[in-house]
């Protein structure tokens, strides 16, 4: 940016004042997982067990209460079964209804109207019956009332005082939230902000100014132009590059091919045996006959004209004459002896 200077300072004292309140949340993260969270699991586990389906001591209450409530639902199932005498008023009341209705009929019989007057006694002795049954039901059942209340109550209150320590260690836990999350009363946070307050109050714009007029205003160093001596310039001249000598060592052939495909056919010789010259076939150049040339003539090669063809024919194969050549008289060491030196004539050699 453009600030420079003190500006500058007090500029980035703002990316410091970020830096390092970051670091102080990092540290409430760490007091939280050090001793908030470290606290809850350990109670956790120390009060709470967990067996195979479920956590035990919830197993435990369930079967306390169970048992202080078996006695008393016997009983209360007792009160139930004996309230059968409802329906033995029902049946009393329709039997009386009907024996009335009948003794009013002239076409009911006597022993009809008898038979009827049995049913409604006898409806009102089974009324009298489940009416005691009922009453007896429910004195049992009142009379074990304090001994349920008295039972139910001892599991409630184990119950109470379970809960209870559990909200007290909740409270507990809010209480460490609380400490872990008030970073006001940390001594780290006011000199953050006083440090922060005595960097940008160090910016001086008096000073800002001074030092951009010594570094890039009139108050710079000047270098002005002077007076310089001739002096003489020189030059060095570079070398040509010189041409690459062909690499010492010998030669390898990679290629043969008859000499008389590259050379154009010559006139026939005089079967002279002084002048004669022994065949060279373009098969049997050896490599040692290739580097004794190439050490002679350097980059020359040898010219075609000065090559012969494998077979030199005669005058009497020229006229159709078939005649036996004749032996060739000089040996091979004096032809060797007599080979005059090769001349280059500056035409293109052959390839090998």
């Amino acid at each position: 940016g453009p600030e420079y200077g003190t500006t500058e300072a007090a500029w980035k004292g703002v990316l410091v004042e970020a830096e390092r309140l970051c670091d102080l949340h990092h540290k409430v993260k760490d007091s939280l997982c050090n001793e908030v969270i470290h606290n809850v699991k350990s109670w956790q586990k120390d009060t709470y067990h967990k067996s195979i389906m479920q956590i035990k001591e919830r197993k435990e209450i369930e079967d306390a209460f169970k048992k202080a409530q078996k006695p008393w639902a016997k009983l209360l199932a007792k009160v139930n079964k004996a309230k059968s005498y409802h329906s033995a008023c029902k049946t009393e009341k329709s039997a009386s209804n009907q024996e009335r209705n009948a003794s009013g009929d002239s076409s009911m019989s006597l022993d009809q109207i008898k038979k009827m007057q049995d049913r409604v006694s006898k409806t009102k002795e089974d009324v009298q019956r489940c009416k005691e049954k009922y009453e007896t039901a429910l004195q049992e059942l009142n009379s074990y009332n304090p001994k349920y209340m008295e039972d139910m109550s001892v599991v409630f209150d184990k119950c109470q005082t379970l809960e209870a320590d559990r909200l007290q260690f909740f409270k507990e836990i809010l209480f460490s939230l609380h400490r872990c999350l008030n970073i006001s009363h940390d001594p780290l946070l006011p000199q953050i902000y006083e440090e922060f307050y005595h960097t940008v109050n160090n910016a001086d714009h008096e000073k800002d100014l001074k030092w951009w007029s010594n570094n890039h205003g009139v108050n710079m160093a000047m270098n002005w132009p002077q007076f310089e001596d001739y002096t003489e310039e020189f030059r060095d001249i570079a070398k040509g590059k010189s041409k690459d000598s062909i690499p010492a060592g010998s030669i390898t052939l990679i290629n043969q091919r008859p000499v008389g495909e590259d050379l154009s056919e010559y006139p026939s010789v005089v079967n002279n045996k002084g002048c004669q010259r022994k065949a060279v076939s373009g098969n049997q150049i050896t490599n040692a006959q290739l580097n004794e040339n190439t050490e002679r003539k350097g980059d020359a090669q040898k010219s075609p004209e000065n090559k012969l063809p494998s077979v030199i024919p005669s005058n009497s194969s020229l006229n159709g004459t078939k005649e036996t050549s004749e032996q060739n008289p000089f040996d091979e060491e004096e032809w060797d002896e007599g080979v005059e030196a090769l001349v280059d004539n500056g035409e293109p050699g052959i390839p090998v």
